[in-house]
């Protein structure tokens, strides 16, 4: 279903532009631009593995920052090539009750937290690009209320449904915002990269919108969400339709390239050196529980 979605999406996508003007902003392109946008992706890929870090140590897992950048790296494979966008994330889930036993339930939180404090970290970014575009919606003075309403409403998921979360709901959001603004000067240096220099903020707060709608696990690794959110957000605010979906095209393209890279993982395993704990100590058990 979810294939079907993303064919579908992207067919929609295509029939409304010109591939070939898309295919020309690709080959115009700056090469050196584009290593800088693939290198700050990879570094903010570093910072969401230390963010799933942070989450697991949470929940009494004592995991190496090295081994759960393996893990995440394998999750990254998983998520973007497999007909499932949280295929990774179950597989993650899995191999860390296996190996330190800490509760399955802990573990989904884990996933699910992260996930949570990353739309937190999108949402104000998007906020603060609509002030700096000069983009006028109805009511769109009042905007700026989203920001902390965002935050509160953040804690109190986290207050009421993530108790044990709760205490680094602060790290978990810097971690987040951290990392959002990695992504943000990288997707502004594939605008570079394209040689556009104006209205930046319009295409760099679509860019975010799109990041929102990709969260959603309708399609594959968020292909196709992402380009119907540039298309329509292209046509509505007046940009240019080509050089949005050669911007979202091209960071899904970075971004299954590094993702490519977890491939190695499926074969040699996260723990692969570890044995499977037969015994918990009695303390274990209780956290666990």
């Amino acid at each position: 279903m979810k294939l079907c979605v993303s064919v579908a999406a992207i067919w929609w996508v295509m029939s409304k532009i010109s591939f070939k003007e898309v295919l020309v902003v690709f080959s115009t392109s700056n090469i050196y631009f584009l290593l800088g946008a693939l290198i700050l992706l990879m570094v903010s890929f570093v910072l969401l593995a230390f963010r799933q870090n942070l989450s697991f140590r949470n929940t009494g897992a004592n995991i190496s920052q090295i081994l759960n950048i393996k893990l995440y790296w394998l999750g990254m494979f998983y998520n973007l090539f497999l007909p499932g966008g949280i295929g990774g994330d179950g597989y993650k889930v899995y191999l860390v009750n296996k190996y330190r036993k800490n509760g399955l339930k802990k573990n989904i939180g884990t996933m699910l937290v992260n996930r949570i404090a990353g739309l937190v970290a999108i949402g104000m970014i998007t906020i603060v690009l609509y002030y700096l575009s000069g983009l006028n919606f109805p009511y769109g003075k009042a905007a700026w209320i989203g920001i902390p309403a965002i935050y509160v409403f953040y804690y109190f998921v986290l207050k009421y449904f993530f108790k044990s979360f709760l205490s680094i709901h602060a790290g978990l959001f810097w971690w987040s915002l951290a990392l959002q603004i990695v992504q943000f000067f990288s997707a502004l240096f594939i605008l570079y990269a394209f040689h556009q220099t104006t209205d930046l903020f319009d295409y760099l707060f679509l860019f975010f919108v799109s990041a929102i709608a990709t969260a959603l696990p309708i399609t594959i690794g968020g292909i196709g969400a992402r380009e119907m959110v540039f298309l329509i957000g292209a046509k509505t605010l007046g940009l240019n339709n080509e050089l949005c979906i050669a911007l979202s095209l091209m960071f899904f393209l970075m971004s299954a390239f590094v993702s490519l890279g977890g491939l190695y993982w499926v074969f040699f395993p996260p723990f692969r050196r570890e044995q499977v704990p037969d015994q918990l100590s009695e303390e274990e058990v209780e956290f666990s529980n």
